[in-house]
């Protein structure tokens, strides 16, 4: 009983009042003065203890204070006390340190939850705070930049100025395209950004996602589009034309009322403007096939026996222009998901490609590589050490109807990158001008 706290405190209280009249009694009672010093002495004691009750209590809200302050939730208040007071107070103090406890640890689910979509969406995430220090970069980011880590936005700076410039005066909600090339490739970005107030302070997020694949593929449906009007108003136009000079040209054999001269000039003309207009048909004809090609046939295929067989058809003109070949073969490939004759054609534009790119180099070499990277993208590269591509030119050489060859028709790499497209791939060039080029697909 008596070591209840409310007990006690009356306890105390109790004797102050006796000890302090003590006090009085031996103040005023004559020879008493010894009984009034002793009662001092023990209203100090009795006092004492009284305060160091009372700061037992405090000190235990202040240590449960302060564990909160500082997120500190694994200690325990044993409800065992024979005091009843203290039993309730450390009750209490446990339900909230649950209730704190469970907050934190959906928090943390939460956390974890969210930090794991940022890991596999495909977009590139980084965000900064208002000091410009990296908080968050994510793996799609790492993977599009063959960039492990940004610490702040100025060593984004320092990596690309172009990229740079457009997060720094990119403003939340707008969309900005940036083309930088990448690990020897040339990429289009699209970078957004969104502002995020936090009780922190602001904070910067941008996403960084590649639509090279999405431009090619719109500026291929373009040409498509371009070319079937072409082709058909073309084909409307000079059919007729070669039809009627085909009759015209009949018709002066037949008829004898002109004078031998005049019949063979007449004869000669009609049968330039029956071929112009045949030369004109199959011209038409020839680019109609990029419109023309089939949907691709699936089915398992060796990369490696592909190049080999494609090789074999080459081998002749190989050895009779003394070019070497060297084969680079990763054992850990495997086989793909693709169309052979397709992927096969593909293979031998390029190869072709190749074989012509050396004609004029000494010791010309073509390089042919397998590979897989992390992700398990396929990786065939053709490469050759011919006078190589100028930069302004990589792009265009995809571009219906441009060449660079004399007797070229322009739609060769244009077919390729189609077709590479179709099987959900890609098709790039890397070159430097005068150390020769590289074909990439990526598969």
């Amino acid at each position: 009983m008596f070591r209840l706290f409310k007990t006690k405190i009356l306890l105390h209280v109790l004797l102050l009042v006796i000890l302090l009249g003590g006090v009085g009694y031996g103040f005023n009672t004559e020879g008493q003065t010894g009984l009034a010093v002793l009662s001092g002495l023990a209203v100090a004691v009795v006092v004492f203890s009284l305060f160091r009750l009372v700061d037992k209590t405090n000190a235990e809200i202040a240590s449960f204070l302060l564990n909160i302050q500082y997120d500190d939730y694994t200690a325990t208040y044993s409800v065992q006390e024979p005091d009843q007071s203290f039993d309730k107070l450390y009750n209490a103090f446990n339900i909230i340190t649950d209730k704190f406890r469970d907050i934190r640890q959906e928090k943390e689910a939460q956390f974890q939850y969210l930090q794991a979509i940022v890991e596999h969406v495909d977009t590139g995430l980084i965000c900064f705070d208002n000091t410009g220090n990296t908080l968050l970069m994510n793996r799609a980011l790492q993977r599009l930049l063959h960039k492990s880590y940004f610490p702040d936005l100025g060593s984004v700076e320092r990596f690309n100025p172009g990229l740079y410039g457009a997060m720094e005066n990119l403003k939340p909600g707008e969309r900005q395209l940036v083309k930088l090339v990448v690990n020897g490739q040339i990429v289009q970005l699209a970078v957004r950004t969104t502002m995020l107030k936090l009780r922190n302070g602001e904070y910067h997020l941008y996403s960084i996602q590649n639509i090279s694949a999405e431009l090619e593929e719109q500026e291929v449906q373009s040409w498509q589009k371009l070319i079937r009007i072409l082709t058909h108003e073309i084909m409307n136009s000079v059919t007729p034309v070669a039809s009627l000079a085909a009759t015209a040209s009949d018709m002066v054999s037949r008829f004898s009322t002109f004078d031998a001269d005049s019949a063979d000039d007449i004869r000669t003309a009609v049968m330039a403007i029956q071929k112009r207009s045949e030369g004109l048909l199959n011209f038409t004809e020839t680019y109609r096939q990029l419109t023309r090609i089939p949907p691709p046939k699936f089915q398992e295929v060796e990369p490696e026996a592909l190049l080999e067989r494609v090789l074999t058809l080459f081998r002749p003109k190989l050895t009779e222009k003394r070019i070497k070949v060297d084969k680079q073969f990763a054992t850990n490939t495997g086989s793909i998901q693709a169309d052979p004759d397709l992927l096969e054609q593909v293979l031998i534009n390029l190869v072709k490609n190749a074989i012509e790119a050396v004609e004029q180099t000494d010791s010309p070499k073509i390089a042919l590589g397998i590979a897989k990277d992390t992700e398990g993208t396929v990786i065939i590269q053709i490469a050759d050490n011919g006078p190589g591509i100028p930069d302004a030119l990589q792009e265009q050489i995809f571009v219906p109807f441009f060449t660079t060859k004399n007797e070229g028709s322009g739609i060769g790499l244009s077919l390729c990158r189609q077709i590479v497209q179709l099987h959900k791939g890609s098709l790039s060039v890397v070159s430097k001008e005068g150390e020769g080029a590289s074909f990439v697909i990526r598969l």
